[in-house]
């Protein structure tokens, strides 16, 4: 008996060499978006009338349509005849360069407070910068000492005895 006399020789023997897979499948993207289309299609086919009625936008959002006009709702205001009319409106002409010649110089002021504020937070901030740089250059000169010790030991001239030249050596 031979591996040709076996019924599952295409799946243990030919595959192993053979470049195609014999019928086997191999899913891929075109594969899926043929299913979701054919599920979509079922879907808008069983559905059609309820969404149309119902909601339009998405049954043309699922054909990958744009939505007709017919459909489109039109968000209109209406204002009504006795709506509420502005004071500004009922000011003659000099009231109203009065009031804007006002508005304008709070504004000024508002401006130039706003300025002085930001002045002095700069002013600040230079402050804080220039410290932080004074203080890491004097950091060099700045060391531990220990107290029981005089300050400047090995600093006079009479305790410096390594510059002082020997007429004489010792055994």
């Amino acid at each position: 008996m031979t591996w040709r006399n076996k019924r599952d020789h295409i799946n243990n023997y030919t595959c192993k060499w053979r470049n195609s897979d014999l019928g086997k499948t191999k899913p891929n993207h075109h594969y899926f978006m043929r299913l979701l289309k054919n599920e979509t299609s079922s879907f808008l086919r069983e559905n059609k009338e309820y969404l149309l009625n119902n909601k339009p936008e998405i049954y043309y959002s699922m054909m990958n349509r744009k939505l007709p006009k017919k459909y489109i709702k039109k968000n209109t205001v209406v204002s009504p005849v006795n709506s509420y009319v502005p004071p500004q409106s009922k000011l003659t002409k000099e009231e109203l360069d009065k009031k804007l010649a006002e508005e304008l110089a709070e504004r000024r002021l508002k401006e130039e407070k706003a300025r002085k504020k930001k002045e002095i937070q700069d002013k600040e901030l230079s402050m804080k910068r220039y410290n932080r740089e004074t203080f890491l250059r004097e950091q060099c000169y700045i060391h531990f000492v220990n107290p029981f010790e005089p300050i400047n030991k090995n600093k006079l001239g009479s305790s410096q005895a390594w510059r002082k030249e020997k007429k004489y050596e010792y055994y």
